[in-house]
């Protein structure tokens, strides 16, 4: 249960380093001059836009691991760790990069009404799922939905955390890493993190 709940922590951290996260955000802030209080209200709607969009995902399938918990018993642990590890090996090996990045020159010159921007952005970030985090979801489901319930919330602070705070960064023309890396290796480190997730639950459920 704890190693489920690790592994939530770590890929909603990885998931909000994303660039299309949060910098197209701080583009369009910087370009049309928004005020900072503007900035922090609009980043929480969009993050809450992609939680909710991914929370929804995931309750769906956290219902479907409880069910088969209550039809197959302990299988069922042993299945949710195996489905870990091949789906952390495939993100390992496709480790398609994102590409929905914009840069600050993308939108000088593409000008829209504030309301404008932020349904884009929370349309946007509710149709982004993190998808990676959402066979943890599935797994959680084994251990009943107060479980999964805890598990949404948990990814939901710390993925709304870490987007606001890597766009206040962002706004303040802080670079913390280079945006190319991640984008380039989310995947990778998302396989990562499932795989050992995976490996961990198979013998510590």
């Amino acid at each position: 249960m704890f190693t489920v709940i690790a592994g939530t922590v770590l890929l909603a951290m990885v998931h909000a380093l994303i660039p299309n996260h949060w910098l197209p955000l701080v583009a369009v802030a910087r370009a049309e001059k928004w005020q900072p209080r503007e900035v922090t209200m609009i980043t929480f709607i969009a993050a809450f836009a992609h939680v909710l969009g991914t929370v929804a995902l995931g309750m769906i399938l956290g219902k479907i691991g409880k069910e088969l918990e209550a039809s197959y018993g302990n299988t069922i642990y042993l299945a949710s760790s195996v489905l870990l590890i091949v789906f952390g090996l495939i993100y390992f090996t496709v480790n398609l990069p994102h590409h929905h990045h914009s840069s600050q020159k993308d939108v000088v010159a593409y000008k829209r009404s504030k309301r404008k921007w932020v349904m884009i952005f929370i349309v946007m970030m509710f149709l982004s799922p993190c998808l990676e985090v959402e066979s943890l979801f599935l797994s959680a489901g084994a251990y009943g939905m107060g479980f999964v319930v805890t598990l949404a919330l948990i990814y939901a602070v710390v993925s709304i955390t870490g987007i606001m705070i890597l766009v206040a960064l962002g706004f303040k023309g802080v670079r913390l890493l280079s945006d190319s890396f991640i984008e380039h290796n989310e995947k990778r480190i998302s396989g990562m993190v499932l795989i050992i997730v995976g490996i961990v639950s198979f013998f510590l459920h």
